[in-house]
């Protein structure tokens, strides 16, 4: 038995394979500060926990002790409280299965499709040669162009199932006043937002960065999605209590919205009578057309997508014969009801099975049997649709290249 089959005492019994784990990079203490998932490797619906992405937007904080820690409720409320985990917990709780998606996951693809970019990016990842421009940043000085021309990361998406109260429980327990608006929740992550993401984002330095200083990493939700049943304050991941990377002891769970609004390391939360103006929801994370446009909006809910996960353009060349066209699928605003498949570059379309679930958030695995005879070249594509009729592509092209959901075509040669 070849020594990649072994792990520890363990034998897993599939050649080559080991426990899933994430692409890790580290800061210059040599802490894991960011991490993208091996969602091409994933067989079920549930990332594991070691293998789920990981991303802070500010400084990731030392860890609380969840004895020592406490969450402040304040603001448009008839009672404001002061409230331990122990608290929280002794309220209705709830699980909820959703995937939890990166705003920025697969930017590159925007200019891909836009044909801004010539080579198509790589969502497969080699553990041995993965590098990011976190990476780069954390090993030495790099300069703005070479952060600039570093790729956009794909694989910041991962599926888990997360335990807590619903936030509407909290808001229920202080009372809320008729002119709550927004619920701000505040993680206690704090730093000066690195104006390197927006660069990277909108692929220059020449434009004018808002600067806040220092803050903590906030974000208000409409009152409409706050009271949203599904909206939790969860202390577990996967069936164990939360890890600190993953902002234990409490954090947000904010199901079809971008991972953004997923506030780790919460502290405190207030209600507002108007819409909070976050740096993250005012400034980054804002659709448009350009930095400047007058139409911009926050955003919200992701768009409706769909990944292939097999095969791949490096899975070539494939014999002819039975092939299984298989991936993954999932919306923003609820349950994949559909997902339909071409072979021959999207002029003929097929409907896929897709596998039941009751998850309305959680993404859905789907399938498309193909028989291929002939030799060639074929341009494979995947196109899902939810239960709002959205139909992929959701999501226009941005400004700051977020909530990527187009038709990727997977290129493939059959050889006799």
């Amino acid at each position: 038995m070849e020594d990649d089959d072994l792990e520890g005492e363990w034998v897993f019994g599939w050649p080559g394979r080991k426990r899933l784990r994430n692409f890790p990079s580290t800061d210059p203490e040599g802490r894991v500060i960011y991490a993208q998932s091996p969602v091409l490797e994933q067989e079920g619906l549930i990332t594991p926990v070691d293998a789920f992405f990981v991303m802070a937007q500010l400084q990731m904080p030392e860890p609380v002790h969840p004895d020592d820690w406490e969450l402040e409720l304040l603001g448009e409320v008839e009672k404001p409280l002061t409230l331990t985990l122990a608290d929280i917990r002794r309220l209705p709780s709830k699980t909820v299965r959703a995937v939890t998606e990166c705003a920025g996951n697969d930017a590159d693809f925007f200019e891909y499709l836009g044909e801004r970019l010539n080579e198509k990016p790589r969502i497969r990842r080699m553990r041995n040669k993965f590098e990011d421009w976190n990476a780069l940043r954390a090993s030495g000085d790099l300069t703005v162009d070479e952060a600039l021309a570093a790729p956009r990361a794909t694989n910041l998406c991962s599926g888990g199932e997360w335990t807590g109260t619903p936030l509407s429980e909290v808001l229920g327990l202080a009372g809320l006043r008729n002119s709550a608006v927004s619920v701000r929740a505040e993680g206690w992550d704090r730093g000066r937002p690195d104006p390197m993401r927006l660069y990277r984002a909108l692929g220059t330095a020449d434009v004018e960065v808002h600067d806040p200083g220092e803050i903590n990493f906030d974000k208000a939700l409409p009152l409409e999605k706050a009271l949203h049943p599904d909206t939790l304050l969860a202390w577990a991941h996967n069936g164990d209590h939360l890890l600190h990377v993953h902002g234990a002891p409490l954090r947000l769970v904010v199901p079809g919205w971008a991972g953004n609004w997923w506030v780790k390391w919460i502290q405190k939360i207030e209600v507002h009578d108007h819409m909070a103006e976050c740096y993250h929801q005012v400034h980054y994370f804002v659709s448009g057309k350009s930095a400047d446009d007058p139409a911009s909006e926050m955003m919200t809910a992701l768009g409706c997508k769909s990944l292939i996960i097999y095969p791949r353009d490096d899975d070539s060349p494939l014999k002819p014969g039975s092939h299984l066209i298989r991936g993954l699928a999932w919306s923003g605003e609820g349950a994949v009801t559909g997902v339909e498949v071409s072979v021959d570059g999207g002029r003929t379309w097929t409907a896929a099975r897709v596998e039941e679930t009751g998850d309305r958030w959680l993404w859905r695995r789907w399938s498309s049997p193909w028989e291929v005879s002939e030799p060639g070249s074929y341009r494979i594509l995947a196109r899902a649709t939810d239960e709002k009729g959205r139909v992929q592509p959701a999501q226009e092209w941005n400004h700051q290249l977020k909530h990527f959901d187009g038709i990727v075509p997977v290129d493939v040669t059959v050889e006799g």
